[in-house]
């Protein structure tokens, strides 16, 4: 069951940087993820977005996700999903639901919303982009340190990150953290990572479903699942091939 720390609930840009800065068990995650953690061999490390629902595992979104990964039979020992998280950086999938000596996924589990601006709108919390963009950069330069393991790999994995990339109108926003994130931590490592979905996804769900079935699902939607599916089928391919 669910147990949200209050120690661990960050309601705004400034409340995530502090906790970047100053939170022990974060930064004991962060330090860990950059420095020690060893990622096991995939030939894909697939980035998703973490949930407001947890423990990840399970929330709607990673349900439907681990059944689409279910769809690749044998093959989905090769694909190793990362929760990309604020403010924790990265979530192997290994840890979830786990109580280590840096951190216990089992039992202490956070809330941190304050980056979204709309959040903070509603609930009257101060937004601050000079606090989103240092918790950005911060948390950046954590997951670069994570890419540059995998670029010391002998072959090199594909990494691909399936995130929010657009608003329903097909915007780029600056509080799409996550894309943000993973763009600019890609850069620091000088690492390719591609990005997904694409625009036309986006807009082919909003087309067909409306806006509301983007900015309610997401990358959980069926479509995207679906595109999803056939992305991984296809790299794997090429790899056996």
């Amino acid at each position: 069951m669910m147990k949200i720390i209050s120690s661990l609930c960050f309601r705004n840009p400034k409340e995530v940087y502090m906790a970047l800065i100053k939170n022990k068990e974060v930064k004991r995650w962060l330090t860990f993820i950059s420095n020690h953690y060893v990622p096991p061999s995939a030939k894909i490390f697939l980035i998703y977005p973490c949930s407001s629902l947890k423990p990840y595992h399970e929330s709607r979104s990673y349900k439907i996700l681990f059944n689409t990964l279910e769809k690749l039979g044998e093959r989905r020992k090769h694909v190793h999903v990362l929760t990309i998280s604020e403010p924790f950086g990265i979530v192997p999938e290994e840890f979830y639901g786990k109580k280590t000596k840096w951190h216990d996924w089992k039992n202490r589990w956070y809330d941190c919303p304050g980056l979204f601006e709309w959040w903070c709108r509603r609930y009257n919390q101060p937004y601050s982009k000079k606090y989103l963009e240092k918790s950005i950069d911060l948390l950046a330069y954590h997951v670069a340190k994570f890419f540059e393991k995998l670029k010391k790999e002998s072959s090199c994995p594909k990494i691909v990150a399936f995130v929010r990339t657009y608003s329903s109108r097909l915007k780029i926003r600056d509080d799409h953290t996550h894309r943000r994130i993973i763009e600019r931590a890609a850069k620091i490592a000088n690492l390719d990572v591609e990005i997904l979905p694409n625009k036309e996804l986006v807009s082919r769900i909003v087309s067909a479903r409306g806006r509301l079935a983007w900015d309610m699902y997401g990358v959980a939607h069926p479509l995207a699942q679906e595109y999803l599916l056939q992305y991984l089928k296809g790299v794997l391919d090429n790899e056996r091939n």
